[in-house]
């Protein structure tokens, strides 16, 4: 198995959008955020319009001194003339500032708000939706897809306007002068646009390709260095190589594309702009000698000058094109994540509703992440209110499964579930995971502070309330020992704590909500057997009075719950207290006696059986 064939199947799908009708669809999208802005958006096209008249008037000034001071000697022209240049050129040169920082800063007010709604949209996704798509992929869009977007909410109002005002001056200047000439002067203008185009079309989802090749290849190089120690334990050194030269190859291969495509586009446009300026100047040369004399020496100037500025409008406008297609492209990919399906909304007749006793029943509750195959199958039971319930089942009988249905972070197939005899879907979703508390199996440390940790479900927790939830995790000795205490700053995902230290963090954020009911997914697994001593000590203490799950291996945890689930294929196959489950001589009593017994000494397996 290639490790880098994932990274080579994602790479291959990198495609711009080229339908049309979608694209089209797709502005029309975008289009929604402007209308927040029309107001500032009128203005920049006002002032776009006075920046291209400004940006003519330079070379019919020019015209006027060749023509008016040099060959007809009106020297008293020239001051006037040449402080109107000054004017014209200092017009827009501020103009020019005034649009391209308005457009910009209007750009990243946008940008702003499609981002804000990403990532509202991704809170607001099932559980589901993580479960089967990647994280790197949704920062990707977040991140290489919104700066392709930037670069053309930036400029294309104002690069569209230019564009517009300028050729309509400019053209119009010219055509009053010669029609038959602007018409010569327009041509290979139009052709260097095609070409431009063509240039932009064409290289820039190949720049685009090769940005996230390079985004892929620096995830590839961190994810070897951080599990370096493993490459070298099992001797993958020469694959993991191969891998990344099969990627570099992929962004080599079209870097040279981009190269050979610029390469023959590149020379082409200017190439036939100068040989359009050579076509005005002999054409125009002869009017200017010729017995009517219909052109002068300015104005010919001023057609050449005036084909120079058109190129630098056109070209933009070509860029925008290609900027276009790739922003369309990453729009599109934001797009289809905000338009997924979203987490299951409250009901109409939904209220927030307090669990005041914290009794569980599950009636014939059937799940599958996939509906074809049933994960849990029919699940009946009821938990009394303040029952500690150990769940206790081999990898894959769906014991994470269940504990994950009672805050409905997945909606059930068929089936109810009730709190204090409320079914799940009338509580509130905000109200109903207030009062839960959770301490996942994989354990998460916020980059923040230790109190902003232990309260990150609790905002309104107060430091006396901090304080206690760590007393009860048997955390609180470690953390006054710290220099700054509860305000120590912890890396991302804890990186400079333990694992039993992460992990009683999150049980003391749980315990800081003041849960009915609190839900232990294997929280135990990074503690020694002390931790886990005290920790369960203080668990069961703090839990009197609420109702518990708990999924868990080790026999302390499993012992000392009220009653013991076994959980196979999905079904509940024993259900009661330690004593009534190894009297049964079932699955309980035979993982019991394996796990627990076989190595034990005699006198510990006499004690333990009791």
């Amino acid at each position: 198995m290639s490790v880098a064939k994932p990274t080579l199947e994602y790479i291959r799908t990198i495609r711009p959008s080229n339908d049309i009708k979608r694209t089209v669809n797709t502005f029309k999208r975008l289009m929604k955020y402007h209308k927040r802005y029309l107001y500032l958006f009128i203005p920049i096209v006002a002032m776009a319009a006075l920046r291209s008249y400004a940006f003519a008037l330079e070379p019919i000034y020019t015209a006027q001194i060749i023509d008016q001071v040099i060959v007809k000697g009106n020297y008293d022209l020239l001051f006037a003339l040449v402080l109107n240049i000054v004017l014209s050129v200092g017009a827009y040169a501020i103009l020019n500032y005034a649009v391209t920082f308005s457009q910009a800063y209007i750009g990243q007010l946008m940008k702003k708000q499609i981002r804000s709604d990403y990532y509202l949209s991704l809170q607001a996704k099932p559980f589901r939706f993580f479960d089967s798509t990647p994280v790197g992929d949704l920062v990707s869009r977040a991140t290489l897809d919104l700066s392709q977007l930037e670069s053309f909410l930036n400029t294309w109002i104002g690069v569209t306007s230019n564009a517009i005002f300028t050729v309509l001056i400019i053209l119009s200047v010219m055509f009053s002068i010669s029609p038959i000439m602007t018409v010569i002067a327009f041509m290979p203008m139009a052709i260097s646009f095609y070409l431009n185009v063509k240039l932009f079309t064409s290289t820039m989802p190949l720049f685009r390709k090769m940005q996230i090749i390079l985004g892929r290849l620096g995830s590839y190089i961190q994810q070897n260095i951080l599990g370096m120690k493993v490459v070298r334990i099992f001797r993958r050194e020469e694959e993991l190589e191969a891998g990344f030269k099969k990627v570099e190859n992929v962004y080599v291969k079209t870097a040279i594309s981009a190269g050979r495509i610029q390469s023959i586009y590149t020379p082409s446009a200017p190439t036939i702009l100068t040989l359009g300026i050579v076509m005005v100047y002999l054409y125009g040369g002869n009017l200017i000698v010729s017995a009517s004399t219909i052109l002068t020496i300015g104005d010919l100037t001023l057609f050449a000058r005036y084909m120079l500025r058109l190129a630098f409008p056109l070209r933009d406008l070509s860029m925008l094109i290609g900027q276009w297609i790739n922003a369309a492209s990453g729009l599109e990919r934001i797009h289809a994540i905000e338009d997924g399906p979203k987490e299951t909304e409250d009901r109409p007749d939904s209220a927030d509703i307090k669990i005041a006793q914290g009794k569980v029943e599950f009636k014939n509750v059937t799940f599958g992440y996939a509906k074809e195959r049933p994960v849990l199958k029919n699940l009946s039971f009821t938990v009394n209110p303040g029952e500690k319930i150990a769940i206790l089942g081999s990898t894959g009988s769906g014991k994470t499964s269940l504990i994950y249905l009672i805050p409905r972070f997945y909606k059930i197939d068929s089936g109810n579930i009730l709190i204090d005899g409320i079914e799940l879907d009338r509580f509130k979703m905000a109200s109903l995971r207030r009062q839960i508390g959770i301490v996942m199996q994989d354990v998460f440390i916020f980059s923040g502070t230790i109190a902003e940790n232990i309260a990150f479900g609790a905002p309104d927790a107060t430091r006396d309330d901090i304080i206690k939830a760590a007393t009860l995790a048997r955390i609180q000795d470690f953390i006054e020992s710290l220099p700054r205490g509860y305000d120590t700053i912890v890396g991302e995902r804890g990186i400079n704590l333990s694992g039993g230290q992460r992990q009683r963090i999150t049980i003391a954020r749980a315990l800081a909500m003041n849960p009915k009911i609190l839900i232990l997914d294997d929280s135990l697994s990074f503690v020694d057997a002390k931790t886990e001593n005290e920790i369960q000590a203080a668990i069961d203490e703090a839990m009197k009075g609420r109702t518990s799950f708990i999924i868990a291996q080790r026999l302390s945890t499993i012992k000392n719950a009220d009653r013991i689930m076994v959980l196979d294929d999905g079904k509940i196959v024993e259900f009661g207290t330690h004593q009534q489950l190894m009297a049964s001589e079932g699955i309980y009593k035979r993982i019991y006696e394996t796990q627990f017994l076989e190595k034990a000494p005699e006198a510990v397996q006499k004690v333990a059986r009791r």
